[in-house]
């Protein structure tokens, strides 16, 4: 039979003892490490002022300033609008309509009936006309004349079409399937309508 033998317990003291550690020494800084105070001292001649362009011309040489001009002094410019209709230099008003979802030659056949007439007939003819186009064209025209009448003074009773011109616009293309793995081609055009009406009094 073994038998076991502990060790006595003088023997496990170490075990209790803190290790002492070696404490790193801190040494002075030396003179080379440390800031020397610099004085900086101005040079002499930092003190006297340059002389410029402006300082060598003589008065006699500098140009006067200009007087501006007074309010009465200005001249309006031709293109004012006054109160009056009788002063105002442009006797035209204008209404433009942009990407009306139609064809531009639907909408050409009415415009070309109401050009050149007066504001009252081609009133009574857009609304007689049985084209899609007359309703964006009445529109327009209703627009015009009352640009003419609010903003530039001008009278409805005379005023005539003198400009009225239809553009092409965007054309939205889109496609339609067709049997056997066809597909059409689908267009929706569209316009841009410009109305132009004219005092004939002035």
């Amino acid at each position: 039979m073994a038998l076991s033998i502990s060790p006595p317990l003088h023997s496990l003291a170490f075990l209790h003892q803190t290790p002492q550690l070696a404490l790193p020494l801190h040494r002075a800084p030396s003179s080379k490490t440390r800031f020397r105070a610099i004085r900086l001292q101005a040079k002499p001649n930092d003190h006297i002022p340059r002389k410029t362009s402006w300082d060598s011309k003589t008065q006699k040489d500098r140009v006067p300033n200009r007087p501006r001009a007074t309010a009465s002094e200005t001249t309006p410019s031709e293109g004012t609008v006054t109160k009056d209709r009788k002063q105002n230099t442009y006797a035209e008003a204008y209404a433009i309509a942009k990407h009306i979802p139609m064809s531009a030659n639907k909408v050409r056949r009415v415009i070309d009936q109401i050009r050149g007439r007066s504001y009252e007939e081609s009133l009574m003819i857009l609304e007689l006309m049985p084209y899609r186009a007359c309703e964006p064209v009445l529109k327009l025209v209703y627009s015009a004349a009352a640009n003419a009448t609010k903003n530039m003074g001008l009278d409805e009773g005379s005023l005539i079409i003198s400009k009225a011109e239809v553009n092409e616009g965007v054309t939205r293309k889109k496609v339609r399937l067709q049997a056997r793995g066809r597909a059409y081609q689908i267009r929706r055009r569209s316009c841009h309508i410009t109305v132009v009406v004219k005092d004939t009094s002035l």
